[in-house]
């Protein structure tokens, strides 16, 4: 990233024409002026283009308000034309245009207003390399495609375009291989320890990013962090595992594992619970509404740990329920029905910078309710 997007200065785009930072694969210069906020038809249709060449390449930075001469050097800061009263319009216009142009929607832009005074902004857009590429952009009649290289776009060829959606089905299987894998180590109990053959919930945090090759986060940020902790308990032990960082509760007579949060070395999150499935009475799971209220506030935490650690969105979110069969919960006012089968998965939400973590975990807990025979909405 060539700026940290949250303590942009006037100075720092200064630095660029003072350094004469060349426009490049992932950094482009636009002397756009905007009225009133809103983005002049012209320059739709070629923004919209550059922001989905950016995710499908790099990612990138574009600097709107930033002069260039013919040799694609930064010569002025000639800002957007608006001031900061102006930017939450342009922001909303700027959203409302990247949903309707950019298929399938692309997450995780950040933009920045930069003051240069004089009532004169800069804005400065940060695009990601999206994992859900190619992204296309639509004109209204049909879908192009781009990619960045030195000079600017390109279209994407064939190849291209194959190479890409291979890599997004390969990605969604990943992911889903991943959780078969780990799924498979709790049930044999050769994860963390010995969980015993009771029921537990499953939750797992599954950023994109975690798959690309290299990706990895500093462990050290959480070890012993007093902030971090398990889905439920008051006293829990930590330590370096095959897998990354583990903290966890064990029950002090059996040595059963309670409780445990793994963080792993690329990013992912796995949090597995007994002792609030099966620790209440035989095969019922207390009152549901409220262990889901309670899991909903330890496990947005997570999502702070996430944002701690740089993992960027979007992030999978699922809970997948094991050795269920049987179970009931107390739903307030009577007892549900009991579970079907042993092993419940829930539906998979994700969590972006538009869709919150608690909004993605009401989805994903909401379809485990189902399996109580509960109809949340």
């Amino acid at each position: 990233m060539l700026f940290n997007m949250k303590n942009i200065k006037k100075a720092d785009l200064q630095a660029l024409i003072d350094n004469q930072v060349f426009e490049n694969r992932e950094l482009e210069y636009k002397d756009y002026s905007f009225v009133d906020g809103k983005l002049q038809d012209k320059q739709k249709d070629k923004f919209m283009k550059e922001i989905a060449a950016f995710a499908n390449t790099n990612g990138g930075t574009i600097i709107i308000g930033m002069q260039e001469d013919e040799n694609r050097l930064p010569t002025k800061l000639s800002g957007a034309g608006m001031g900061l009263g102006d930017f939450d319009s342009w922001l909303s216009s700027f959203r409302q245009l990247v949903l309707s142009r950019i298929r399938p929607h692309l997450h995780g832009i950040d933009c920045v207003p930069v003051e240069l005074g004089d009532n004169n902004i800069a804005i400065v857009i940060s695009v990601p390399k999206s994992f859900a590429r190619p992204h296309s952009f639509w004109d209204g009649n049909k879908d192009e495609f781009f990619m960045r290289h030195v000079n600017g776009i390109m279209y994407m060829d064939i190849d291209d375009l194959r190479k890409e959606f291979l890599y997004t089905s390969g990605l969604q299987e990943k992911i889903r291989e991943f959780k078969r894998e780990r799924i498979s180590l709790i049930l044999a109990n050769e994860c963390v320890g010995n969980l015993g053959n009771l029921a537990k919930l499953v939750i797992h945090i599954v950023p994109e990013w975690s798959f690309e090759l290299g990706n990895t986060v500093d462990l050290k940020l959480i070890d012993r962090n007093s902030s971090v902790h398990p889905l439920s308990g008051s006293s829990w032990n930590y330590r370096y595992n095959a897998d990354g960082y583990c903290i966890f509760g064990a029950d002090h007579l059996t040595n059963l594992i309670q409780t445990y949060t793994q963080f792993f070395r690329n990013g992912i999150i796995e949090a597995t619970e007994v002792r609030c499935i099966s620790g209440y009475k035989n095969k019922e799971v207390y009152n549901w509404s409220s262990l889901q209220g309670q899991l909903t506030r330890v496990i947005s935490d997570y999502g702070t740990h996430l944002d701690m650690l740089n993992v960027p969105k979007p992030w999978h979110i699922s809970a997948t329920l094991l050795n269920a069969k049987g179970y009931f919960t107390n739903t307030g006012w009577d007892t549900s029905a009991p579970i079907e089968r042993d092993i419940v998965n829930s539906l998979e939400s994700i969590c972006t910078e538009e869709h919150s973590l608690q909004d993605a975990l009401k989805q994903v807990f909401n379809s485990l309710s189902n399996a109580f025979g509960i109809a949340y909405e």
